[in-house]
């Protein structure tokens, strides 16, 4: 059976969604103490310059997938980096075969997760899937990680662009080369890779305390625009402190979601630094801690330092 299609004006946005939703995610998945973020490198900053071990200088910039303009207004420093680059490379550059491919990815051929919910989680979940606009034959279709995907969106800020799209339609203006940082298939095996009762549970969670979720979007948003990529991970403490049952199935998303496609980045980002002249936008969280991006290639022989944005 295929999977149903979304309303008139969202298709050519699903991937794209997609891509605003990811961080969130990790608010509602990582459960890390206090103590070990304030360990962790690279706590503070967004935006590095980059220089390979052959002398060759590119930049990163973390990006905050949410749509709102105060993310979307590209800084003077992002945007003359931007201009003085020979290429630009973002996680994922969506067309329709893509969208059209991680719609069937989302959807069971069989309506199946009321039954792996249980009645009464499914209601919640159901109740929030048909506030997002999922259609009613569709919301008991949705893989568990495809619905808090979908739970975990937040409403657009008016007039708000996410940055990503920012970033794309700049370098489409001034006529830049935009490669890809993953497939959407490798994408969605990232999702995938995540073990069903882990996203069950993290779903369960979503469902239940939907209010918590929404609460955290402002201070994730400030946090970024702080540079502080330690307080992103710290901010859901208080969503999950009252629940340890939430550790294994966080350091399952965290292993699937997030430190396996850093690795990926890595290894598609060192040819591209190696020539030079690149300028790669990615979600901010992808450059924290001692198993991202930036200590990653540190590792490899880069030299990273941070930038005023």
């Amino acid at each position: 059976m295929n999977a149903p299609e979304p309303k008139a004006g969202r298709r050519d946005q699903c991937t794209m969604a997609v891509r605003r939703l990811i961080p969130l995610l990790f608010v509602v998945a990582a459960l890390l103490a206090s103590g070990r973020l304030m360990a962790e490198p690279y706590a503070q900053g967004v935006f590095w310059l980059v220089q390979a071990p052959n002398g060759a200088r590119s930049h990163l910039l973390g990006t905050l997938h949410a749509p709102d303009s105060r993310l979307s207004r590209l800084s003077p420093p992002v945007l003359a980096a931007m201009k003085a680059s020979a290429q630009v490379a973002t996680e994922l550059v969506g067309d329709d075969v893509s969208a059209h491919r991680f719609r069937r990815a989302m959807m069971m051929r069989e309506p199946k997760l009321p039954e792996i919910l249980g009645s009464e989680d499914f209601a919640r979940v159901e109740s929030l899937l048909a506030r997002s606009g999922v259609s009613n034959r569709a919301r008991a279709r949705m893989k568990p990680w495809a619905a808090l995907l979908v739970i975990a969106q937040p409403p657009p800020a008016e007039g708000g662009a996410s940055m990503d799209e920012a970033v794309l339609a700049r370098a489409r203006d001034e006529g830049k080369p935009v490669r890809s940082l993953e497939s959407i298939d490798e994408q969605i095996a990232s999702f995938e890779g995540v073990p069903q009762d882990s996203q069950v549970q993290l779903l369960r969670h979503a469902g239940r305390f939907p209010q918590l979720m929404r609460a955290s979007v402002e201070p994730l948003i400030q946090a970024y625009l702080a540079g502080n990529l330690s307080e992103m991970f710290r901010i859901n403490e208080s969503v999950i402190d009252d629940a340890p049952e939430l550790e294994r199935p966080n350091a399952d998303f965290l292993g699937s979601v997030l430190y396996s496609r850093n690795l990926r980045f890595v290894e598609r980002l060192e040819p591209l630094l190696r020539e030079g002249g690149l300028f790669a936008a990615f979600g901010a969280l992808h450059l924290f801690g001692e198993r991202g991006v930036l200590s990653l290639l540190e590792r490899r022989g880069y030299r990273v330092r941070r930038v005023d944005r």
